[in-house]
């Protein structure tokens, strides 16, 4: 039977005092997933984005380890659950008059379009 109360992790162990922070991980985007973040991004042009987009792409920024499927759906459940309804109608015509955007961005909110959100979720209480 397994001790239902297993040891405390040696941290004599070098590779538990010492752990390479910069290996990836599997919440490690993909190349070529989610908007450019690091280096690629320019703080100035970041600076003088609308709101909405600069949020929005935050928001497709952090869903990009995902399946591009599920980074939409989460986008889209994130902009109906927390963002006003003027905010989502911004976006939405950003989408409609063909303004550029993100990909997964893009296919959040025309899925939040569509109502191909996780209504569970949205009923849910925020944990944050």
């Amino acid at each position: 039977m397994d001790d239902p109360n297993p040891a405390a992790p040696d941290l004599a162990d070098p590779d538990l005092a010492d752990p390479d922070l910069d290996a990836p991980t599997d919440a490690d985007p993909v190349p070529d997933q989610g908007p450019p973040t690091g280096d690629d991004v320019d703080a100035q042009e970041r600076q003088h984005q609308p709101a909405d987009l600069r949020m929005g792409h935050d928001i497709a920024r952090a869903m990009a380890h995902h399946p591009p499927e599920r980074a939409a759906e989460e986008i889209a459940t994130h902009l109906r659950k927390f963002w006003d309804p003027r905010m989502r109608a911004t976006i939405l015509a950003r989408v409609d008059r063909g303004e550029p955007m993100d990909d997964l961005l893009r296919a959040g909110v025309e899925l939040l379009r569509e109502g191909g959100i996780d209504r569970s979720e949205v009923r849910k209480p925020s944990g944050g």
